[in-house]
């Protein structure tokens, strides 16, 4: 049961800091700071190697107990009070790790939206008009398009 308890307590303690990381990964997203935002994902690799060692552990620990989850072995364990500290623990890793995937998730709608910026930019600087895209002829779609080119500078002083 020591053991348990112990790996419960690692995964816990990496579920904090690869929260704290995500979070700070969200500020650097919101700021604009790329080096915030690499320095962070960095961290959250380093973590997340740490916690895939945590979960090899405990799968070996299950294999010997022939158990599938850290929750079914604690019910054929006999009642202690380390049985009860161990699922508390159990629980609180469950929540942590619950609110990890929310925040990581978080992040990825966040990337994707600043993808969409950047890509809508590199549009617009490009002169790609959005009525290309529609159903013209294509002998009016290639009008269209050396028209636009043609009319549009990358630097326009005139602007």
């Amino acid at each position: 049961m020591g053991e348990i308890i112990k790996l419960l307590k690692q995964q816990i303690d990496i579920c904090r800091r690869l929260l704290q990381a995500v979070e700070q990964q969200r500020q650097g997203l919101c700021s604009g700071s790329g080096g915030l935002m690499s320095r962070e994902t960095k961290a959250m690799e380093v973590l997340l190697i740490e916690l895939r060692h945590i979960e090899k552990r405990q799968a070996l620990l299950l294999k010997g107990t022939a158990t599938r989850d850290l929750s079914e072995l604690l019910s054929r364990t006999t009642p202690s009070e380390e049985r009860v500290a161990a699922r508390r623990l159990l629980q609180e890793a469950g929540a942590l790790m619950s609110e990890v995937r929310e925040a990581v998730a978080m992040n990825g709608e966040l990337l994707d939206r600043h993808m969409q910026y950047i890509l809508f930019s590199i549009n617009v600087m490009a002169g790609t008009p959005a009525d290309v895209t529609y159903d013209k002829p294509v002998k009016e779609q290639e009008k269209d398009k050396a028209q636009t080119n043609a009319d549009t500078k990358m630097f326009d002083a005139s602007v």
